[in-house]
């Protein structure tokens, strides 16, 4: 039996590179895919976190980021060819609940995710059902292709929020999401952008990427700060953390009939939150998770330079390296790191 190269998560927050079984076509539907260039989540880093923030089976394949190249088809697709470029919806929904008919699919409680209870992307090859995989245009790189599924995440909050070139926004914290809500914030027109984020280094990353305003919330007053640039404080808050203590903050800072977004999750994470706060001002606080019909609108922004993800992208490196990849994310000295299982290219 030939084998491959893969990040095995073992539990308790180990992850092992190691040579595992390539996998192989089982049921008529399955898709082999030589996987092009993962990315590595803040997902992953909760999962690999003691005690974990987010779930993952022991003994998975981990990497939920990815795209690649079909290698192998069951008989019964007929959609994808050998050599076709695609990326991985890596949430497999049960289609039959009340959430699946009802067009919530995202919140599917019966879904199961590829790398994290079904081996995933941080593998040379990977084994997908062919109702997850998605087009992927020749024209867009790999290291932009890898990002499809975080930019779909970040798109089904977009929707929810619908900023104008007209809002004054804060995103907290400035990890690859928040970035990513940066790329997208601009290239929607919006003028008044400002990032909360504690490491100094990603704060310049920030600027770099388009954000206006950067403040150390560590160190300075947000709210005076705002007051001082902007002459009051913001429409809408984007909290990219989901540590807790955001919650609590942000909806101090919003104007009346604010819009809070919610993206970061962390299971561990608690906050104190005074209700009237949100009655009085009339807030809009949202929760937003991953979403299949955003995937199209996420392909087809790749395919516009003026996004210009490839801005936060720090690091590119060989799959045997990932687990300093890792440690970069964790130490904060890294913004988004891309894997390439087969290669760099």
């Amino acid at each position: 039996m030939s084998t491959m190269l893969a990040a095995v998560f073992e539990g308790n927050g180990v992850l092992n590179v190691k040579e595992v079984p390539k996998p192989q076509i089982m049921h008529p539907d399955d898709v082999l895919i030589k996987v092009g260039a993962a990315s590595i989540c803040g997902s992953d880093l909760h999962v690999l976190h003691v005690p974990p923030g987010q779930y993952a089976k022991p003994g998975v394949i981990l990497g939920h980021e990815y795209f690649g190249y079909v290698e192998e088809v069951g008989e019964a697709v007929t959609r994808f060819h050998h050599g076709d470029k695609v990326v991985v919806d890596n949430i497999m929904k049960c289609h039959t609940c009340e959430y699946c008919t009802t067009g919530m699919d995202n919140l599917c409680p019966d879904a199961v995710i590829y790398g994290q209870q079904l081996d995933g992307g941080f593998a040379q090859y990977c084994v997908v059902k062919a109702s997850q995989l998605m087009s992927m245009p020749e024209s867009v790189p790999s290291y932009l292709a890898a990002q499809t599924e975080p930019l779909s995440c970040v798109m089904n909050g977009m929707k929810k929020i619908n900023p104008t070139p007209a809002d004054h926004v804060v995103i907290f914290g400035m990890g690859p999401i928040g970035l990513t809500f940066v790329r997208v914030m601009k290239l929607y027109g919006v003028k008044h952008l400002a990032v909360c984020e504690m490491s100094e280094s990603r704060r310049k990353k920030a600027l770099d990427c388009g954000a206006d305003l950067a403040i150390d919330p560590s160190a300075e007053d947000v709210a005076e700060v705002l007051h001082k640039a902007w002459g009051d404080t913001c429409d809408i808050v984007v909290d990219a953390v989901g540590a807790g203590a955001v919650f609590s903050q942000a909806v101090h800072l919003l104007k009346c009939g604010g819009r809070l977004l919610i993206f970061g999750q962390n299971a561990n994470a608690m906050s104190q939150v005074p209700p009237a706060v949100i009655v009085r001002n009339e807030l809009t606080v949202m929760g937003t998770y991953c979403a299949h019909h955003t995937f199209p609108i996420a392909i087809q922004l790749l395919q516009n330079p003026e996004l210009g993800l490839e801005k936060i992208i720090s690091h590119k490196m060989d799959l045997k390296d990932i687990k300093y990849g890792i440690e970069l994310l964790n130490a904060q000295q890294a913004s988004r790191v891309i894997v390439y299982p087969n290669g760099v290219d």
